[in-house]
């Protein structure tokens, strides 16, 4: 029986995680002791040094832009300008990516935002299979 896993869109980032439904979230972890929240798993939370390992947990897909750079010089193929940001998410976790579909000039620091599932680029592995990664969009924007 083949199968499908080489099908399955891969993780393109450190937080997405993919069902085997093939649909994406984001995971980080918290420290049940100082609710430090983390990209990955570790043995002890490096915020508090507590010897627990921080819990997974599914994080909100939005969240208020703290800061951002409007690029206008990249590598060959990629389409500037572009807005690079950091945006810290309502569960606690701060991400960087893209913002796409605001105008330069209405950023704001606090401003809401969305994470949206995208295709990475159209990248695939070398069987074939999509990566999934993320950009970020205005909350009021579908």
């Amino acid at each position: 029986m083949a199968s499908d896993t080489a099908t399955l869109p891969k993780p393109a980032h450190i937080t997405v995680r993919v069902g085997p439904d093939g649909a994406p979230n984001i995971e980080a972890f918290r420290c049940g002791d100082c609710d430090a929240v983390v990209t990955e798993q570790t043995i002890g939370c490096r915020a508090c040094g507590s010897r627990q390992s921080p819990q997974a947990f599914r994080s909100p897909e939005a969240g208020a832009l703290w800061t951002w750079s409007v690029v206008y010089r990249s590598y060959p193929g990629i389409e500037v300008p572009f807005v690079s940001a950091i945006v810290d998410l309502d569960g606690g976790l701060t991400l960087k990516g893209t913002v796409i579909g605001a105008d330069h000039d209405s950023l704001h620091q606090g401003m809401r935002l969305k994470l949206v599932f995208d295709d990475a680029g159209g990248a695939r592995d070398k069987e074939g299979a999509p990566y999934i990664g993320f950009h970020f969009i205005p909350e009021g924007d579908a």
